[in-house]
């Protein structure tokens, strides 16, 4: 089986078009047909239907099954393009989340060091969101992950490191900083100040919001949660951060929420099921998840 054949005919699927299709890597339309007829030929199926009247094709129900695998098969072998084309690199593509960057590899640092991982990290760091989809596609083997729940793709192996809770952060001058605890309701009020679209505090202020059958009046977004924090300590609004990004030099008061259900920062170390460790990998998994 040819796996350009694959190519061919998961775009076939999705652009519905021969000529498309076609164009699209830049062949006759006649490659195209040839190649869907050795897949059928060789699965003892039928794929794909030409309507000619309407100049246009039907994707059968066993063309659609077909694709499904397709995709996962397409899916491996680019992970293994980007393992091979990484592979003569002595450095470990590793993936960090800013709050985790700041506020836990500091205390692992000195192990790292001492076990000469620290000068080959190529740290990327991004979203917890963009992180995972870099490992599920094989652009970094081995990552640091904010969740906001264990469901996530079956191909990546995890290690839960801790869990935090996430809280309300107010100024000490706000109302709320007096309380000992508020309601996600009583924000409705309230300028919010949020991260991004790529942070998992968005997507946890999301389905509380969903919850609560309330808007929020956000008035800025940012990818720094130290910004946040200083301008919730301006009084220019509130926000909803997990405490992992707290400490006493903040301006800030963390408020819990006194809702039955909570959203939590999940803070977990995770690397692709099919992947095999190098030696350096190894150590670093192995201070990640605490072995000895």
């Amino acid at each position: 089986m040819n796996i350009q054949d694959l190519r061919y005919f998961h775009a076939l699927v999705n652009l519905k078009s021969y000529t498309k299709t076609a164009e699209k890597f830049n062949v006759s339309q006649p490659t195209i047909t040839a190649a869907i007829k050795r897949l059928e030929k060789k699965f003892g199926g039928q794929f794909i239907i030409r309507d000619q009247s309407h100049k246009s094709i039907i994707i059968t129900s066993l063309g659609q099954q077909f694709d499904e695998h397709a995709q996962a098969i397409l899916n491996e072998v680019s992970v293994a393009e980007a393992e091979v084309k990484a592979q003569p690199s002595p450095d470990i593509l590793f993936g960090l989340p800013p709050i985790i960057g700041r506020n836990y590899l500091p205390t692992i640092a000195p192990t790292l060091f001492a076990k000469g991982i620290l000068p080959r990290l190529n740290v990327v760091e991004r979203g917890s969101n963009d992180l995972r989809k870099m490992l599920v596609e094989g652009e970094i083997n081995l990552t640091l992950l904010g969740l906001a729940s264990l469901d996530i793709e079956p191909i990546i192996k995890i290690h839960v490191i801790d869990r935090y809770p996430m809280e309300v952060i107010v100024s000490k001058d706000h109302p709320f900083a007096k309380k000992d605890g508020i309601y996600f309701k009583d924000l409705a009020k309230e300028n919010f100040i949020g991260m991004t679209q790529d942070y998992i505090h968005t997507q946890a202020l999301e389905k509380l919001a969903h919850q609560n059958h309330l808007t929020l009046n956000t008035i800025y977004r940012s990818p720094d949660v130290a910004v946040i924090k200083s301008l919730v300590a301006k009084n220019l609004g509130v926000s909803f951060i997990t405490t992992l990004s707290l400490n006493e030099k903040d301006n800030v008061v963390s408020i819990p929420l006194l809702d039955k259900e909570q959203p939590e920062f999940i803070f977990a170390a995770a690397m692709r099921k099919n992947h095999i460790l190098t030696s350096k990998e190894e150590v670093l998994w192995d201070i990640l998840t605490q072995k000895k």
